[in-house]
Parts: structure tokens; C-alpha cells; sequence
């Protein structure tokens, strides 16, 4: 059985358009800010502090974290704190290339003990249309910011702020599809 650690309804999605069988577990770690750590280390110690988290809830099985942040001009970008937080992230966004990094982490479990662990991370990178104030705040009619981090959703194509992507698109989304494939033989 594939256990997912995150409440992401993207998470989700994108399990769920795989065809892949999942139970949701609801992770008890709390996300902190890290002094000093970079985009990569962040999310690589928030993805695992989420499974090993909700390694305690179950005996068998595999458990599936992931966490996503927006790294732009040496700077991390979570999810906005308030509506205003996300219009401030998507003015510094707006019409800018910046990175995107998903770690992903697939624990399995074996007799309440950790059998295999797997670790890793993937970096896309995307440009956001130029925007004047007035189309972020009808963006934000569309679309909520506040459980996005960079305050935007890739994914949406009617109205969409998305101008290109380097990369992997799912791993912009939330969760790095083909990397997942790769590691196939843990889902299976």
C-alpha cells in the first residue's frame, strides 16, 4: 500500500491521474524556516520530516512526501502568509525566471521499521507573464494563492500567468512525476 504524507489536492491529483492506489496520511510535521539552508537542503528536510512523521501511524508499506518551494534572488518563497504576502510574491515574480524545487521522499516500511528510504530532489525553472496589479488581482479571483508556494498555480491553463518552463512541469505542480517513474519498483 502507498501511503501519501501531504494534503496537497495536487499531490493527490496527480497520483490519482497515474493510476496509482493511495491512502492519504496526514503528516503531524511542522514546516520551520531553516537559517542558512538553501532551496535544496529545505525541502529535501521538510519532505523527510513529513514521511518520518507519518511513519509512526503505519506497521507496512510505502510511505510518499514531498514539500515545494520558489527560490528566487537568493531568496526561499513558501506559501504566502495573507493576501497581501501573495501579491508581494507575484509583483517580484511577475514577468521574472525563477526556480522551483520539489524534494521528494519514499520511505518503506517494514515491521514499524524503515526497510528503504529514498531521497531526492528536482529543480524546474519558470517564467511568469509580465502582470500589471490589476491582472494579479483578477488572478487571485481565479485562483487561490494561499496554499501555493510562490503564490501561483502552473497548472491552470484558462487565465493562466505561466509564459514557460525549463524542466519538469509536475515538479512545478508539486510533485516530480518522472522521477517517481524512475523509482517505479517502490510503487509497485
Amino acid at each position: 500500500m502507498i501511503y501519501l504524507a501531504s494534503t496537497s489536492p495536487r499531490r493527490k491529483k496527480i497520483l490519482k491521474d497515474l493510476g496509482v492506489c493511495f491512502k492519504i496520511l496526514k503528516p503531524a510535521y511542522v514546516e520551520k524556516n531553516i537559517s542558512g539552508a538553501g532551496p535544496v537542503k529545505l525541502v529535501r528536510i521538510h519532505a523527510l520530516g513529513k514521511a518520518l512523521s507519518a511513519s509512526r501511524l503505519i506497521a507496512d508499506g510505502k510511505i510518499l512526501s514531498a514539500d515545494t518551494v520558489v527560490y528566487f534572488k537568493k531568496k526561499i518563497i513558501g506559501k504566502p502568509k495573507n493576501m497581501k504576502n501573495a501579491f508581494d510574491i507575484l509583483m517580484s515574480l511577475q514577468g521574472q525566471w525563477h526556480e522551483v524545487y520539489t524534494g521528494m521522499v519514499l520511505l518503506e516500511m517494514l515491521a514499524g521499521k524503515i526497510k528503504r528510504r529514498v531521497v531526492m530532489v528536482e529543480k524546474t525553472k519558470v517564467l511568469l507573464l509580465p502582470m500589471s496589479r490589476k491582472e494579479i488581482n483578477l488572478y487571485f479571483k481565479k485562483v487561490n494563492p494561499l496554499d501555493k508556494a510562490g503564490a501561483y498555480a502552473i497548472q491552470v491553463k484558462k487565465g493562466g500567468i505561466v509564459r514557460e518552463v525549463s524542466g519538469s512541469f509536475s515538479n512545478a505542480v508539486g510533485l516530480p512525476v518522472e522521477r517517481l517513474k524512475k523509482i517505479n519498483r517502490l510503487i509497485k
